[in-house]
C-alpha cells in the first residue's frame, strides 16, 4: 500500500504552490486543500489547485497519509490541538508554519498519533520580488531551487525524517537540517525585524506633516519597504515569541542607522557613499547565490516522478504495512 491522499491546510501562495508542486511531478495522489476561509478553498477546487475542498477540517486531517499544515503562526496552536489525536497512526505531520520552537512544543503537547516534523519553505530566488501572498500567486515553481530546511525533533521517526527530505525534494528544494532554536533565532533578523523596519518606516511617514501628499507620491522604494506589513499581526507574535532575538536584531539595527546619521550629519558623503556601494554589491552576491543554490552540504539529486514516488510514499508505507501484518 502507498500513499494516496495528501491533505493541505491552509491554502495563501506557499500552501497552493505545494499543492501545484505535488500535481505538477505526475504523481497519482488525491490532493485535499482546507482553509479558514472556504471560499479560498472552494476557489482552489474551482482552479484545480486540489482535487478535493473539505471544510471540516477534523474530516480533512482523518483522510490523510501526509498531513501539510501551512498556516499561519496564529492558527498553529489550535489546529495540532484538533488534528493531533485524529490522524492515522501512520501520517506525517509536515508543519510549515513559520514558528519553530513553539511548534514542536505544541507537537509534544496536542499530537497524540502520527509523525511530526517540523520544516519551513524558502522562496526561489526568481519569486523573491513578488510580494503577493494570496492564492492567485501560487506557482508550481515557487520553491525550486531553493532551500528546504527540515528541523525533525530527536525522537521523531527515521522514516518520518527521510520522507520530509523527499517532500522538499519534490518541491525542487535542496533540504538542510537545522536547529528549531537556531533557526527561530536567524530568521528573526531576515524576516520579522523587516516586518518591523516596515512598520516604523510606515508611521515615520504617516506621522509626518504633509503625509497625504507624500503617500501619493510614494513609489516602488516605499512600497517594498513597507511590503512586509502584510503580515499583520503575526509580526507581533513572532518578535514577541523570541524576544532575546528580536532585541539583538534591533540593537544592531539601530547602531547601522546611528552609524549612517553620524557620517550624514558630519557632511561624510564620501564613507557613505563607499558603504552603499559595497552593500549593494554583495547584495548582488547574495542574489546570485540565491540563484546558483550551491552553497549546501546536500546534493539534491536530479529526480523523475516515478523514482520519487516510491522513495517519498512508497517505502514509508511499505514499512507501517509490514508492521500492521506482523
Amino acid at each position: 500500500m502507498q500513499t494516496k491522499t495528501v491533505t493541505i491546510v491552509g491554502l495563501e501562495r506557499n500552501g497552493a504552490s505545494v499543492a501545484l508542486a505535488i500535481q505538477a511531478a505526475g504523481l497519482d495522489l488525491t490532493i485535499i486543500g482546507h482553509d479558514r476561509n472556504h471560499a479560498l478553498a472552494k476557489q482552489a477546487e474551482k482552479d484545480a489547485i486540489i482535487h478535493k475542498a473539505q471544510r471540516n477540517l477534523p474530516r480533512a486531517a482523518e483522510e490523510a497519509d501526509i498531513l501539510v499544515l501551512a498556516v499561519a503562526t496564529e492558527e498553529l496552536q489550535e489546529t495540532l490541538q484538533i488534528v493531533g489525536d485524529l490522524v492515522q497512526e501512520h501520517t506525517l505531520i509536515l508543519d510549515l508554519s513559520g514558528w519553530k520552537q513553539a511548534g514542536g512544543k505544541w507537537a509534544a503537547e496536542y499530537v497524540k498519533r502520527g509523525h511530526y516534523v517540523g520544516a519551513a519553505l524558502v522562496l526561489a530566488a526568481e519569486a523573491m520580488s513578488d510580494s503577493r501572498q494570496g492564492q492567485e500567486a501560487a506557482n508550481a515553481a515557487l520553491f525550486k531551487d531553493s532551500v528546504f530546511c527540515v528541523m525533525p525533533s530527536v525522537e521523531a521517526d527515521p522514516k518520518a525524517v527521510e520522507t520530509s527530505v523527499n517532500f522538499g525534494r519534490l518541491l525542487g528544494a535542496t533540504p538542510y537540517f537545522v536547529d528549531p532554536m537556531e533557526y527561530d533565532g536567524l530568521v528573526q533578523g531576515v524576516d520579522t525585524v523587516p516586518g518591523l523596519l516596515a512598520a516604523a518606516m510606515f508611521s515615520a511617514v504617516h506621522k509626518a506633516s504633509g503625509w497625504r501628499d507624500m503617500l501619493r507620491f510614494a513609489g516602488l522604494p516605499f512600497a517594498q519597504t513597507t511590503q512586509p506589513l502584510v503580515a499583520g499581526p503575526n509580526i507581533a507574535r513572532l518578535a514577541a515569541g523570541n524576544k532575546i532575538a528580536t532585541l539583538r536584531w534591533l540593537d544592531s539595527l539601530q547602531a547601522e542607522l546611528a552609524q549612517v546619521r553620524s557620517w550624514i550629519e558630519t557632511g561624510d558623503e564620501e564613507l557613505l557613499e563607499a558603504m552603499l556601494e559595497e552593500l549593494s554589491s554583495q547584495r548582488e552576491e547574495w542574489l546570485h547565490e540565491r540563484a546558483k543554490n550551491d552553497w549546501l552540504e546536500i546534493d539534491a539529486p536530479d529526480m523523475d516522478a516515478p523514482s520519487i514516488a516510491r522513495q517519498m510514499f512508497g517505502g514509508f508505507a511499505r514499512d507501517r504495512d509490514r508492521d500492521q501484518q506482523d
